[in-house]
């Protein structure tokens, strides 16, 4: 069983285009680069363009938290909280099915 976080939050919409380039030019490969990471994609709604869901996929919980301890989620936060439109959130997941 895996470990899943998602994040989500909308952008302001002058800077979409600057946030998915930052992210994933800068987020994605740091996070895929983290022991334990399986996966990182962000994803952008097609219904509302200023929608965005960043998932993370881990082998544990404890991957995940050793990630969010060594302070680099905090700085990828902080690299795109300027397109913020409101606060994001953040929800995890137990994951099954996942080839392992």
């Amino acid at each position: 069983m895996a470990f899943v976080r998602v994040g989500q939050f909308k952008a302001l919409a002058e800077t979409v285009e600057e946030l998915r380039t930052i992210y994933e030019a800068e987020a994605i490969p740091a996070i895929r680069a983290a022991r334990g990471n399986i996966s990182a994609l962000l994803l952008q709604q097609h219904q509302a363009r200023d929608a965005f869901m960043a998932i993370t996929v881990w082998d544990t919980a404890e991957d995940a938290e050793r990630y969010e301890r060594s302070g680099q989620a905090a700085a990828m936060v902080d690299k795109i909280r300027f397109a913020f439109a409101e606060p994001p959130s953040l929800a995890t997941y137990d994951a099954f099915g996942i080839p392992g």
